[in-house]
């Protein structure tokens, strides 16, 4: 994968309290394009619209500041968004995981992470489904 400095920035935001396996509530899905068209913005369905070309970052973030346990990206899925150029990494510079748009049209991928609820405590796997709309 080349790597570039992002310009799209996806963020997962997860209530650890409810969270709870095989279920994505207390997911939400959060990017800096709303102006740029994306929608379901605050949803667990995200659809991000950015241009072909574009470095995208993805983060985990916990809503409750406070809260001791880790929250990872696992992987991120193959999308025909990505191209040749392969499927975001992780991202030791800006942290999650990175990846560049490569492909026009619009391609579903998801994303798995894994959220402890407190430091220690067995993490909960969770998939989102999301959309690029890549122009």
């Amino acid at each position: 994968m080349t790597t570039g400095t992002p310009s799209v920035f996806i963020q997962i935001w997860v209530d650890t309290n409810a969270l709870q396996n095989g279920s994505t509530r207390g997911v939400y899905v959060v990017d800096n394009r709303v102006s740029n068209g994306s929608t379901n913005e605050g949803t667990p369905n995200l659809q991000t619209s950015a241009t072909n070309g574009s470095f995208v970052n993805w983060q985990v973030f916990n809503i409750d500041p406070t809260a001791t346990g880790a929250k990872t990206i696992q992987s991120i899925s193959n999308s025909n968004a990505w191209g040749p150029g392969g499927q975001p990494q992780p991202d030791p510079t800006y942290g999650g995981f990175t990846g560049q748009l490569q492909n026009n049209g619009v391609a579903p991928y998801s994303v798995t992470f894994n959220a402890q609820k407190q430091q220690g405590s067995a993490g909960i796997t969770t998939t989102v489904n999301l959309t690029m709309a890549v122009h």
